[in-house]
């Protein structure tokens, strides 16, 4: 902190402006002589003028002790333990002050070892050393986050100088970048989508420090890079997140697929930009994303995922070679999703997977008149599948496709109006010369009414006669007369 900030007048935070349940965690922990603090994003948001999405708490209290102090609580993590204090659906995440772990602590830190230079060889992989609130405020990835709100005492506690760069809106990592990327590389996709959501720019030290440890971000774990990438997505600011994503070079890491066609489609020209601003535009204007039940629903990480690769999709489609259409999406999805994310104990979610198929495919089936309207509507991922011709039809400027498009949306509306039967089953496309189904092995439509016109629906199960009574009865019969 400079002599001058030490002197400008301190934002103030209205108790109006934070949660109320947060404040019971705090009052709480206060009353029983703990110190507690609202840290993080929260406070951040607040300074800015933003509403916050969560608050978290930060305290001197042990994760059993917050338990014993809160009946709704529940202790998680392996790496990070905290608790999560539970009311209704929200969670207010309550941890206890940590501090960087010395490196016989840690028993992963080779920073002076031979091998100091490997990838990985920083990554902790323990991270349960408690400490004071400044070790604490000095341990966290930037210094936007480390600011502390003190509501007992009115007051912000800034010890890694997260106030001027508020002020100035830089992203700055705490401590030398080059150190702290390589104990966590998932903190340059935070930094990314961080800067990118709040308009900020990456310090000149970082973004260097990103750039040359970009190699590092595969020593983090595959289900929390996965994660963090659709947290791209979110507040409507992926083409920003995925362009700084790009010239990092973070992307030619995580999707080199989608990378290599940006670099030969024209770079920051490229039409994938143009699919991002169309998503970023439908959800800025609202789709339903919360309630499952509604018949407009849709499937926010689906469509996502969809419009990211949906013009790499109908790039292969135009020269697939006769492949069939199905197809080339489950290839796309499995060497651009599946593959580089799963490890031998978790993958991406099948079904996810799945609906992104389906929805790439009806890009090609959509223009068409003869589909079953009253069939197609009932799919689950249907509604995501027209969310995503609109992004499409706008990312081409295509006006031809609007005929098409507001003739869907009348159907729809008129079918979502009228009585609707229960959902039918997951639609899997087929092959035409294939008795058995496409997609992932094990999955076959359910009905013909779930099948689009020309595909084979599967072939009726016999019914077995007899059963265990009458099996039962016969060996009894046969031990009868034995006897």
């Amino acid at each position: 902190m400079s002599f001058f900030d030490r002197f400008r007048q301190t934002p103030k935070i209205s108790a109006r402006d934070i949660d109320p349940d947060a404040l019971t965690v705090l009052n709480r922990l206060h009353s029983n002589g703990f110190t507690a603090y609202l840290v993080g994003g929260g406070v951040r948001d607040i300074l800015l003028g933003r509403a916050p999405k969560d608050f978290d708490v930060a305290t001197d209290a042990r994760p059993n002790q917050i338990k014993r102090l809160f009946r709704n609580a529940f202790v998680i993590g392996r790496r990070f333990r905290l608790a999560l204090v539970r009311f209704g659906e929200k969670q207010i995440e309550t941890a206890t002050f940590r501090r960087d772990p010395e490196p016989d602590e840690a028993g992963a830190s080779l920073e002076d070892g031979p091998n100091a230079d490997a990838a990985g060889a920083l990554y902790q992989a323990s991270d349960n050393v408690f400490g004071t609130p400044e070790e604490d405020a000095m341990r966290r990835d930037f210094t936007v986050n480390a600011l502390f709100y003190d509501p007992f005492e009115d007051r912000v506690i800034d010890y890694a100088g997260g106030l001027r760069d508020l002020r100035k809106k830089v992203l700055r990592s705490i401590g030398d970048p080059n150190v702290r990327f390589r104990e966590d590389p998932v903190r340059m996709l935070r930094a990314v989508r961080l800067s990118s959501r709040l308009g900020f720019t990456i310090h000149a030290d970082s973004l260097a420090a990103m750039e040359k440890h970009a190699d590092e971000i595969l020593a983090a774990s595959r289900p929390r890079l996965f994660e963090e990438i659709l947290r791209l997505f979110t507040f409507a600011k992926s083409e920003e997140a995925f362009r700084r994503l790009q010239d990092t070079g973070l992307m030619a890491k995580l999707l080199p697929g989608i990378s290599d066609y940006v670099s030969r489609t024209g770079g920051r020209r490229s039409p994938l930009w143009r699919y991002l601003s169309a998503l970023d535009a439908a959800f800025a204007a609202g789709l339903e994303t919360e309630n499952r039940s509604d018949p407009h629903y849709v499937q926010e990480n689906a469509l996502r995922l969809a419009a990211l690769l949906a013009p790499l999709y109908r790039e292969r489609c135009a020269s697939g070679g006769g492949a069939a259409p199905i197809s080339i999406a489950e290839e796309l999805v499995a060497e651009t999703v599946v593959q580089p994310f799963s490890t031998p104990g978790w993958r991406p979610p099948r079904l996810l997977c799945e609906d992104v198929c389906c929805i790439l495919e009806s890009l090609l089936r959509y223009p068409s008149r003869n589909l079953r309207r009253r069939s197609v509507f009932s799919l689950p991922w249907f509604r995501t599948a027209m969310a995503l011709w609109k992004i499409c039809a706008e990312a081409e400027n295509d006006r031809g496709a609007a005929p098409a498009l507001e003739h869907w949306d009348r159907q729809f509306e008129e079918w979502a109006a009228g009585p609707r039967p229960e959902r039918r089953g997951r639609y899997i496309p087929t092959k035409p010369d294939s008795a058995e189904g496409r997609g992932f092995p094990g999955d076959v439509p359910e009905d013909r009414d779930s099948v689009f016109p020309g595909d084979k629906a599967p072939g009726r199960r016999r019914r077995r006669r007899g059963g265990r009574r009458h099996r039962r009865g016969k060996k009894t019969s046969g031990g009868e007369d034995a006897q």
